[in-house]
């Protein structure tokens, strides 16, 4: 006690000399611009969406709340990871508190809450925060929205097959809010479907989030066609109905990453362009565009089984291939790496045609796009059943998965490899209208 004693006194007399010193009229280090602020699960261990409760008396209306994660990462040399002033989702405000809810997507952390006003910062309390990175590994996903097969199941997500082709736990979560969400993409970590969805006659992308269970919409702007080169979702949109361009929608997504890489980058000037003559914006988004090097490939549904392939480059425009009989048309793209001595990064894209009568027994011909920026005359795979949807695994280079109609017991899911040149069949049990590979 003694020794407890002359510590507290010794404290207090050099606080009171740095006071002295200091000078009255300036104020303290620290502000404290609430009285009595606390965090009422201060010092817990909490999970991943969580709410915490900042009490006292004096908050404001344009009072933020900004976290500090600080983590150990097993490095020697960088033995603490962290992240600062990240602005906390705010459920509610009044002036003796205000709700916040705890963040996903990050590392099990000490977390400091910290309160902002006007530039300066206050200190209110730690919290801890378990695991909530999603995972690194690639899940497949099926949509079923009856837009292109009947079954009894409910309109809905379902995680299907995990990375090694192993059957996951098939979750799955209703699409009741959205109910016509199509044309599937996904973006590296963000854990997450985005997809094409209607409201008040318009068309927009809608985001649903894996972590939270929540939709979100990624843009305002009426949009045609989404595509993803894995580390960006794509849009094709029009905000006069006129013109259209290609926008990165996927920016403000939440992702878990490296956190020492920045996603940022300036914004670029947006050409617009006109449609095509003879397609309209309705004939577009059947099927998500498949992203390459220079160009995102399209399809058009003119109706009467008659398709256009299109290109868009977002310097140039729109360019149309040849009319092509079929009852699907579904762009498809694969990123490959080839062994040379420069290790170029390469795209294999094309169209898959599908038909209702095969021809030399197969109903899904895969084309490629040649240099010419032309369809190869002759297929470069095919298979005997009728495509779906495809989806490219961007941690297996250069293959293809594609889900297939089959009429007895479910449809029937395959892995196409251009390198070998062949299918290999997936676990998938279950019929959908798409599916995709995301993490």
């Amino acid at each position: 006690m003694k020794q407890n004693y002359f510590t507290i006194l010794l404290v207090a007399i050099l606080t009171m000399a740095g006071l002295t010193a200091c000078g009255d009229d300036k104020e303290p280090e620290i502000p404290a611009f609430v009285e009595n602020a606390r965090i009422l699960e201060n010092g817990e261990t909490l999970s991943p969406g969580t709410i915490v409760h900042l009490e006292g008396q004096g908050f404001l209306e344009t009072d933020d709340v900004t976290l500090n994660f600080f983590w150990e990462t097993g490095d020697k040399l960088i033995p603490e990871g962290y992240i600062k002033g990240y602005y906390a989702k705010v459920i509610s405000k009044s002036s003796n508190g205000i709700t916040i809810q705890m963040p996903y997507r990050k590392p099990a952390s000490r977390v400091e809450v910290n309160l902002i006003r006007g530039g300066k910062i206050m200190n209110v309390g730690n919290v801890n925060l378990t695991d909530g990175l999603t995972p690194t590994e690639l899940n497949l996903y099926g949509v079923y929205n009856a837009t292109k097969i009947e079954t009894s199941l409910e309109k809905q997500i379902t995680r299907l097959v995990a990375e090694g082709n192993d059957i996951s736990d098939l979750e799955s979560w209703t699409l009741d809010i959205h109910p016509d969400f199509h044309s599937a993409v996904g973006v590296y970590r963000a854990y997450g479907i985005c997809g094409l969805s209607k409201e008040n006659n318009n068309q927009y992308p809608f985001f649903f989030d894996l972590c939270t269970q929540e939709w979100s919409k990624l843009s305002d702007m009426n949009t045609i066609a989404l595509f993803s080169n894995g580390n960006v979702i794509g849009a094709i949109q029009s905000g006069d109905g006129k013109l259209y361009g290609a926008n990165a929608i996927s920016n403000n997504l939440e992702r878990s990453e490296n956190y020492a890489i920045s996603r940022e980058s300036s914004p670029q000037p947006t050409s617009r362009f006109t449609l095509p003559d003879g397609i309209n914006a309705e004939q577009f988004g059947e099927y998500p565009g498949a992203f390459t090097s220079q160009y995102v490939l399209l399809s058009a549904n003119k109706g009467n089984g008659k398709w256009i392939p299109v290109l868009f480059h977002s310097n140039y425009g729109f360019a149309t291939l040849d009319e092509i009989d079929a009852d699907r048309l579904i762009p498809f793209s694969v990123h490959t790496t080839t062994k040379d001595e420069k290790e170029n990064s390469q795209w294999i894209s094309g169209f898959i045609v599908v038909r209702g009568e095969g021809e030399n027994g197969c109903m899904s011909l895969f084309y490629a796009i040649d240099g010419n920026l032309a369809l190869t005359k002759e297929p470069v795979a095919s298979y005997p059943n009728m495509a779906l949807s495809a989806t490219a695994n961007y941690d297996r280079p250069g293959t293809l998965t594609v889900h297939f109609k089959a009429n007895r017991s479910g449809n029937i899911t395959s892995e196409y490899s251009f390198e070998k040149k062949e299918w290999t069949p997936i676990n998938v049990f279950g019929s959908f209208d798409e599916i995709i590979w995301i993490n």
